[in-house]
């Protein structure tokens, strides 16, 4: 038997043990021929499966034992090695094993092999940040390896040095480095193909730090296209990786996300555990952008202690870094700058310049935002000096816009252009729109301040058309938070716009800034269900089944639990604790959930890729407005409020004179007084109602009554609230003798550009379906409510048992209305999760977006259920915006908790009044004002009772107002 056929023969055995006893019996045939190629084959394993590396080591050590030779088991070590620095990152042991195996080879003489030891072992060297050591290492054992003709560890030794000048940031030498290793894989011919493909991966890196982001494209592509020829799986990830690092500094987020989270399951899959945690900090990068601070506040935790165990210092400063800047965001500057003293101190013990500066224009920021602008300039200003020293042109770009912002501060206006100027060289020659998109608002800011609105118009415009290409190329969930730090470009615009007398302008770039994943979703109809449309999203799909199932059995666990504990003092405190433990759970559990589904949805984003979708698109709803319509739509600019009066036929912009801060006062009182009704005797309740309408009296003078000279010739208003003014019933607005409702038909739209989708909608048939869940009895009136109006509409009917997830989603999709009369609840931490309860489980705000509706109304009879999270630019996240999504025409939701009879007898009245053919806003409203007038049941005997705005106001009309 040759060397080949023993070593194919050994690899094909099941186990270890049978190899050792296969070699056991082949003693006499155990040479140096075999000896290279088991090391080859570890070679081929360390790319693919770093235990069969790892065994491959046990046994060339087992082989050393047999034949007395020392060498082999060098050779085991450093295969070892290898594996232990390259795939698992323990980089101290792989060390001490390199060294081991070169103290080996110098007994024996073997001047190559030992130099040829130490190859890994620079590699190893840097990732601890012993740059010198590395360097010195390396550079002892060049000449030694290229004397004795050793090519390839040679050429390998080469792309490591590139590698310790690349994490020094010394890319141009790196670059050199990777340039000098590639002429000579090429030279090698197929043999160095391999070789070759990793050299291409590390020039990547290089030509993406120094600003050529074609060519670093084009070499990661190469290396990644080869190694998957040669099936090389995980280097060919690797090359994914670097691709993915570039698409991120060109802003192309969602392509980076994608690309990194297959990646990250590929080193997983390979048991790279050290990998797959690295590639969690290039998605926390990403993270950072799209200011999901918490999610990267967490990640970055979990990379500083595997990496401060490993050893990886810079690695893990790296970490610290984001999480600083996460910090920061958040406003908690102190924690901020420790972290960032803590990693700069790493940095500079390393003696990595490039880096300390990074962890200084951070540091710089902080100052900024701590008001300490002189110190902020002068760090700012050394770090371009050291990033233009490094030839890191979008680093310094980065630095110039933090002197720019500084500059800006201490009124240094020549200054603050000149930095601009410089950094949008930058951004325009390497297309760096995150560059461009704040160089062009500072130049914006600086125009305004010399009271150019003419240019500040120009900039502004540019800035916010870089921003929503950036946008664009987001998966939809997560254009949300991307806009939160965004909008006062567009109040500045629209601000400009009134006072140069252009209200439809401005309306235009009021309706950019608002509610757009929302309108994203309706106008392409984008599809956010939780599906497998391919075959590598089975696993995820699965899994994200099997974690709803859990959480809704724990969900349920945790109600019963609390159920079981009412009235029972004595296991009050051991009820207590089993609850908190099961909603941890819960919540741990919903956190999951969403990771996966966001991740499903960045796999799918399709049309982030597409750039003819990423204009931002405005609907005008004039088209859509009848002669007797008018549409207020509130705008906040930096704390104040203007108005646009839109109808059929032209536009006015209103300054208002009315302080937010005083309109939130007055909605918290508001709040206070609502939740003291239910609690309260009927005989209170006079007061109460006395209290609220003067508060609703104040709110009134300040949005409502300036604007009486127009209000007065229009029956219906459909109003587009901004900020917090989502949560206030401007219905019930009381100008000292009647609510806004008794004197016009009020709906409301999150922007009104949705109205045209709104309109648009058509019924998929005269079908009618009213769910009604009690909880048990807990709502004694919610079956009742379904039964009275599925027997009003002709409708079918779920009521208490028959109230299942499984029956309302085959029902749904067909039903020109659909009614659900149960509990609600609103999550604030995670809307995501806000629902409502069925007989079997909760149907929440992630359901609704799998379903297909084509419904004129859906009304949610519930508790809270038109509350919603304030996201980024505007957007009303929960189950308004789900249903919305999903294909309602319009949705009927209530502000806050609703008592269970007046609900009742409110939707009957509602519904009725449908029947009769009335729109929908005039039906809604007409049951209102049965209150209101005390024309309800119980307010006939108690007219003060149901009168409370408390019983009427909570619910309100979003979308088309119009018949069904």
């Amino acid at each position: 038997m040759n060397a080949m056929g023993l070593v194919e023969e050994l690899v094909a055995l099941p186990d270890v043990a049978a190899q050792k006893h296969f070699l056991d019996e082949q003693t006499l045939l155990l040479d140096d021929e075999v000896a290279s190629l088991l090391k080859k084959q570890a070679d081929h394993f360390l790319r693919v499966n770093i235990q069969h590396s790892l065994e491959i080591a046990d046994l060339l050590s087992h082989i050393a034992e047999l034949t007395h030779n020392q060498c082999y088991g060098a050779l085991g070590l450093l295969v070892e090695a290898n594996a232990r620095s390259i795939g698992l990152g323990e980089y101290d042991r792989a060390i001490k094993l390199y060294d081991e195996a070169a103290e080996i080879y110098r007994s024996h003489g073997c001047v190559a092999e030992q130099a040829r030891s130490q190859v890994g072992k620079v590699n190893a060297l840097s990732y601890l940040s012993r740059f010198a050591e590395a360097l010195e290492v390396g550079q002892a054992s060049m000449p030694i390896l290229e004397a004795h003709g050793q090519w390839l560890p040679l050429i390998t030794l080469t792309m490591n040095l590139g590698i310790v000048y690349g994490r020094q940031g010394e890319d141009i030498e790196s670059l050199a480095m990777f340039d000098r290793a590639g002429e000579l894989y090429k030279q090698m011919g197929v043999e160095g193909e391999t070789g070759w493909a990793l050299i291409q991966q590390n020039r990547a890196v290089s030509l993406r730090n120094i600003g050529r982001f074609d060519d670093s494209i084009t070499a990661s592509q190469s290396s990644r296209d080869l190694l998957n020829r040669l099936g090389e799986v995980v280097e060919a990830a690797r090359a994914h990786q670097g691709l993915a690092l570039t698409y991120f500094v060109l802003g192309r987020f969602n392509e980076a996300l994608d690309l990194l989270d297959n990646v990250r399951e590929v080193f997983l899959g390979d048991g790279r555990h050290r990998d797959a945690m690295l590639v969690e900090l290039y998605l926390s990068d990403c993270l950072l952008q799209l200011r999901r601070f918490s999610d990267v506040i967490e990640k970055c935790q979990r990379i500083r202690g595997l990496f401060s165990e490993l050893g990886t210092r810079q690695v893990e400063a790296l970490a610290i870094i984001n999480e600083a800047v996460a910090y920061a965001e958040l406003h908690r500057y102190d924690e901020a700058l420790t972290s960032l003293s803590e990693a700069r101190q790493i940095f500079a013990e390393a003696g990595n310049v490039v880096r300390v500066a990074s962890t200084d224009l951070e540091r710089s920021a902080v100052f900024l935002c701590q008001g300490r602008n002189v110190e902020s300039l002068i760090t700012a200003q050394a770090c371009v000096s050291v990033f233009k020293a490094h030839h890191l042109p979008i680093e310094e770009a980065q630095a110039l816009i933090v002197s720019a912002r500084a500059a800006l501060a201490l009124q240094q206006n020549e200054q603050v252009r000149d930095f601009v100027l410089n950094a949008l060289q930058v951004g325009e020659k390497l297309n760096i729109p995150t560059v461009r998109y704040q160089g062009h608002s500072l130049l914006g800011a600086l125009a305004i301040s010399k009271g150019d609105v003419q240019t500040a118009q120009t900039e502004f415009d540019q800035a916010i058309r870089e921003v929503e290409q950036l946008r664009g190329r987001l998966m939809v969930e997560f254009r949300v938070s991307f806009l939160e730090d965004k909008e006062s470009l567009y109040q500045d615009m629209v601000e400009i716009c009134i006072n140069q007398g252009e209200p439809l302008r401005g309306l235009e770039y009021a309706e950019r800034a608002k509610s757009r994943a929302l309108l994203d979703l309706l106008a392409y109809r984008l599809d956010l269900t939780i599906q497998a449309r391919n075959e590598e999203d089975r696993p995820l799909v699965e899994e994200l089944s099997r974690l709803r199932a859990e959480r809704d059995k724990l969900y349920r666990r945790w109600e019963s639990d609390a159920e079981t504990s009412e009235g029972s003092e004595r296991g009050w405190s051991s009820s207590q604790s089993i609850r908190q433990k099961a909603q941890q759970d819960v919540l741990a559990l919903e956190a999951r959930i969403t990771e996966l589904w966001h991740r499903l949805l960045i796999h799918n984003a399709d049309y982030a890729r597409e750039a003819a979708l990423w204009t931002v698109r405005t609907e005008s709803a004039q088209p859509h407005l009848d002669a007797d319509t008018l549409l207020l739509e509130y705008f906040v600019i930096r704390g104040k409020l203007i108005v646009f009066l839109l109808t059929a036929n032209e536009v006015q912009a209103r300054h208002l004179d009315a302080d937010l801060n005083t309109i939130r006062t007055l909605m918290e009182k508001l709040q206070l007084n609502l939740r003291a009704v239910p609690k309260s005797q009927a005989r209170r309740i006079d007061a109460l109602t006395v209290n609220a309408q003067a508060i609703l009296l104040q709110l009134h003078q300040l949005l409502i009554a300036p604007l009486n000279d127009q209000l007065s010739g229009y029956s219906k208003l459909m109003i587009v609230p901004h900020g917090h003014l989502h949560y206030l019933p401007f219905h019930a607005l009381y100008d000292g003798t009647s609510y806004l409702l008794e004197q016009h038909e009020v709906s409301y739209l999150p922007s009104a550009s949705s109205l045209r989708y709104c309109r648009e909608t058509r019924p998929a048939s005269q079908l009618s379906l009213a769910v009604g869940y009690s909880q048990k009895g807990r709502l004694p009136f919610a079956a009742d409510e379904a039964r009275r109006i599925a027997k009003i509409l002709d409708g079918q009917v779920l009521d208490e048992d028959r109230a299942t997830l499984a029956e309302f989603y085959r029902m749904a999709s067909d039903c020109r209305t659909l009614h659900i009369a149960a509990h609600g609840d609103f999550r604030f931490d995670n809307p995501l999760f806000s629902g409502l309860v069925l007989a079997d489980g909760w149907l929440t705000t992630m359901d609704i977006f799998n379903l297909r509706l084509k419904a004129s109304l859906v009304t949610l009879s519930a508790c809270q259920t038109g509350r919603n999270v304030l996201g980024g630019g505007d957007e009303l996240l929960g189950l308004m915006r789900a249903f919305l999504s999903a294909g309602a025409a319009s949705v009927a939701l209530t502000q806050w908790a609703v008592e269970d009879r007046s609900t009742a007898q409110l939707m009957e009245t509602f519904y009725q009044k449908l029947a009769e053919g009335y729109g929908k806003g005039a039906a809604l409203r007409h049951a209102q004002l049965q209150f209101v007038r005390g024309e309800s049941d119980r307010s006939k005997a108690q007219p003060e009772y149901y009168a409370h705005p408390y019983f009427w106001a909570p619910f309100f009309l979003v979308g088309d107002a119009g018949p069904l």
